[in-house]
Parts: C-alpha cells; sequence; structure tokens
C-alpha cells in the first residue's frame, strides 16, 4: 500500500481523478496480457502531458520510488507491468494520446506516446497519408509501447520495424529530465542518435513522452491473395519468386498453418475454410498498389505463369469485403488458438534458408518431448519472424505446464542460436527471456547495456528487472 503522505503528494502532481490505489482497480493494470505476471503495484498514475511525467519522475526520483511504464500492456514478455510485489507504481500513459502536428510537407507526424495504434492509422487514412506499422494488437497498443518494444508486424517486410519509421524522440530520464531530439530532419547526424538508443530499451532507459514518426503518401489501393501449399519448402521457394517479381510492391507475406483455419472454425472466428483443398501451408501476399487495381490484376493473371510452381491454389478476393475477411482471420488466430489450451510461445526469427531445416529439427525434438502438444507455428514469413507457437490441451496443473513451457523454452533458444536465428525477434525481453539474454549475449555488450542504464536512470527506478538485473 503507497504511504499516505506519497499519496497526498501525487494527486497535488496529477490530480485525484489520475491515481487509483483500489486493489481491485489495479488488478487489470497488474496483470499481464498472458497471465504469466501478477504482482501488485503501490498504484497507477495517469499523467496528461509531458511536463506532469516530468515532475512525476523527479518526485520518484528523489523518493527512490520504482516505476513500471505501462502502454496498452500488451507485452509478451511481461515487460509492462510490476515485477516485485508492492515495491512499484505503474505510470499509464493513456490521457498523454494527442496527435498533435502533421506535416505533410516533411511527410511526419508527431504524436504523444500513448496514442493508440489504429487511432493514428484512421486518422492518417482520413488525410490520404500511412503509417506502416500493422500489429494484431493495434486496436490496444500505443505508440510509446511500440517504440519501446520495437514493434515489427506484417508490414516490416517492405517497411521496417518501428525503429525504422521513427525520425525523432523525447523522453524523461531517471532523473525527472527532459530530453528532446525532434528534428524534422531525415538527415541529421549531430551525434549520438537518440532515437537508436531509445528504441527497444522496454522502459528501462526513459519514460517516451512525444514521438516523430515517418509517414507515407497512402497506396492508390491493395491487392491481397491468398495461395496453398504442399509444404514449407514449396512457401520459401514460392515467397522469394513473388519477391522477386514484386519487391517494390510486396508489403507483407504471413504464414498460415492449416490448424488456424481448424482453431477459428471451431471457436467462431471463422465460419468456413477458405480453401477447398486444404494444404499443410498457406501465405496471404499484400501488396501496395500506386496504380490502378484492375489493370495491376490483369496483368497479375497473365504473369501468374511466373510465381506458380510451387503454388498449389490461389485466391483472389473479389471484393473489398473478402479481402478484410481474410485479413481479419489473420488476426483473429492469435485469439482463436489461445481458446485450445494452454499455450507456449516462441517470439523468433530464422534465415529463410534454414527455416525448413528448423522446422522439421524443432518439431521431431518437441514431439519426444511431449506427444500431446500441437504445433502452430505462424507469422512473418518475409522477415523470417515465426511465432513458433504451441498448444498443450487443457491441462488442471500449472506446475506441468510451467516445467514444460521452461524446457522449450530452453530447447526453442539454443537451437535458433544453432541456426544463426534471434530468441526475440519482435516482443523484446522483459521479465521472461532474461535468462536467455544473458546466455546469448556476450559479457562485454551486457556490461555496456548496464552502464547506458546507469547512465540515464542511475537509481534504477525505471522498469527495474526487465531485461537484466542489476
Amino acid at each position: 500500500m503507497m504511504n499516505e503522505k506519497i499519496l497526498e503528494d501525487f494527486i497535488s502532481i496529477v490530480g485525484i481523478k489520475n491515481v487509483i490505489t483500489n486493489s481491485k482497480d489495479l488488478e487489470k493494470y497488474n496483470k499481464d496480457w498472458r497471465g504469466f505476471y501478477n504482482n501488485k503495484s503501490l498504484g497507477i498514475l495517469f499523467p496528461e502531458n509531458s511536463e506532469i511525467l516530468k515532475k512525476i519522475t523527479k518526485y520518484c526520483f528523489e523518493k527512490n520510488i520504482k516505476i513500471v511504464p505501462q502502454g496498452g500492456n500488451t507485452s509478451l514478455t511481461g515487460a509492462s507491468v510490476p515485477t516485485y510485489n508492492n515495491q512499484e507504481i505503474i505510470i499509464n500513459f493513456s490521457k498523454m494520446n494527442k496527435i498533435l502536428e502533421i506535416d505533410k510537407s516533411n511527410l511526419t507526424v508527431l504524436v504523444e506516446s500513448g496514442l493508440i495504434l489504429s487511432d493514428l492509422k484512421q486518422y492518417l487514412d482520413k488525410e490520404n497519408l500511412y503509417f506502416p506499422i500493422d500489429l494484431s494488437s493495434s486496436g490496444s497498443c500505443m505508440i510509446g509501447g511500440n517504440i519501446a518494444t520495437n514493434a515489427g508486424g506484417i508490414n516490416a517486410l517492405k517497411y521496417g520495424s518501428m525503429k525504422d519509421n521513427i525520425i525523432g524522440i523525447e523522453i524523461v530520464t531517471g532523473e525527472g529530465k527532459i530530453l528532446s531530439s525532434l528534428s524534422k530532419m531525415k538527415k541529421n547526424n549531430t551525434g549520438y542518435d537518440l532515437k537508436s538508443i531509445i528504441c527497444n530499451s522496454e522502459g528501462t532507459l526513459g519514460l517516451i513522452s512525444k514521438a516523430l514518426l515517418k509517414i507515407y503518401p497512402k497506396p492508390i489501393d491493395n491487392f491481397t491473395f491468398f495461395s496453398s501449399y504442399h509444404d514449407l519448402g514449396s512457401c520459401i521457394k514460392s515467397f522469394n519468386e513473388i519477391r522477386n517479381l514484386y519487391y517494390d510492391k510486396l508489403e507483407s507475406a504471413e504464414l498460415i498453418p492449416n490448424l488456424s483455419f481448424e482453431v477459428c472454425i471451431k471457436n467462431n472466428f471463422l465460419k468456413e475454410h477458405f480453401f477447398n483443398n486444404k494444404m499443410p501451408f498457406y501465405v496471404i501476399y499484400r501488396l501496395n498498389l500506386y496504380e490502378n487495381k484492375d489493370t495491376f490484376q490483369n496483368n497479375f493473371e497473365k504473369n501468374f505463369y511466373l510465381i506458380s510452381n510451387n503454388i498449389v491454389d490461389t485466391i483472389i478476393p473479389n471484393s473489398i469485403e473478402k479481402e478484410n475477411k481474410i485479413w481479419q482471420f489473420r488476426d483473429n488466430l492469435v485469439e482463436a488458438y489461445k481458446m485450445e489450451g494452454k499455450i507456449i510461445t516462441n517470439d523468433i526469427s530464422i534465415p529463410l534458408n534454414k527455416m525448413e531445416e528448423f522446422f522439421n529439427t524443432a518439431g521431431n525434438e518437441i514431439k519426444k518431448i511431449n506427444s500431446k502438444i500441437i504445433l502452430h507455428p505462424f507469422g512473418h514469413i518475409g522477415d523470417g519472424n515465426i511465432h513458433y507457437n504451441m498448444i498443450l490441451p487443457n491441462t488442471n496443473s500449472d506446475d506441468l505446464y510451467e516445467s514444460l513451457r521452461d524446457q522449450i523454452y530452453h530447447y526453442i533458444n539454443n537451437l535458433v542460436e544453432e541456426f544463426g536465428g534471434s530468441f526475440s525477434a519482435e516482443h523484446g525481453i522483459g521479465q521472461i527471456k532474461k535468462k536467455s539474454l544473458l546466455k546469448f549475449k556476450s559479457k562485454n555488450e551486457i556490461n555496456l547495456m548496464k552502464s547506458l542504464k546507469k547512465i540515464f536512470d542511475p537509481r534504477n527506478i525505471l522498469n527495474p528487472g526487465k531485461i537484466f538485473d542489476l
């Protein structure tokens, strides 16, 4: 429970309407999205602007009060919830949600960090502009969290991840100082790049208050097609052929196993299978068009023979409604497979030329660990980022689940390293991957990261216990 004097001080800074200390009301903020972590916080504060955020942080620095920065609380690694019981306050950014400026000449947008991603995308759409980051959690995740975790999503194939779409940033350090680097110039080599240091730091170096983002002219249209394949090897060969032909247009390529259809139909996210003949794997492709869609489709169909060697069947939706239905299915499969039992998730990246071998090796070994586990790998085949997930049919034993989860994490992370990949492609480290980071990062890299942490946050009040321990 928060000290009464400290509570009074916080109320004087943010106002009583922006403080929550009731344990029942705090529950949804204390618990992470997957339910792995549920430590109690001292309370939660809702700053309304950068100056208030600065005052909160400066006060916490003086009193040595630990802070957990939180956006939409969609982290899959436990990064946005308390690490310890009754030792930290949560700063939630949901009231710092303004679009401050759109500059159509320089193609930038200045936003506060609590702006929800989908709200930004919808606002820009009305202005005939486009921000490309697109996630399953777009309706609840916030820009600050996207930056803190360097979010990628389905369009990273063409546009890169969040770090590739940030031009400038403003943060509050652990001492309560504002550092602002919001120049609109895309070429700006004036010393160390603050945004690159903060991006992917998961709230451990500074509290993101504002971001200057890169935006694009809105594509005239999009072209989606959905192809089925006999095996993963055919998927990869086909992707390479399609990328070679449509490199400048190809925005997304999403690998889908047949199991995704089964769980979505079973759990009422989908009425029926899109394909008459079921295959082990499918890929959804989306191309950005700055040309007439009918003309492009006619040319696509004429040239289809150039990319059809490895494809079993292809669906080209004949309406926006059907196209949206395909992409809604991609979003819904994440919720659908969670309903099948306890899930084990692995956010990995694997070189494309080694992906098929990785799948075969990992699949065989996991079945040896537990034959009841159902594999459900899906994700961004275009950039090698696969969510190598699995379902453990419902069990009442939390101990069995946690033991299997830890065993599989250990095995998969080691195998990923052998194949030259990354054990954390886009979700970050948080709490759950700290041991793996210590294992696979060199001692020199870890020590340098810790040194940076001490400079930005000398009292270790910003998101303690995330990424590594001090």
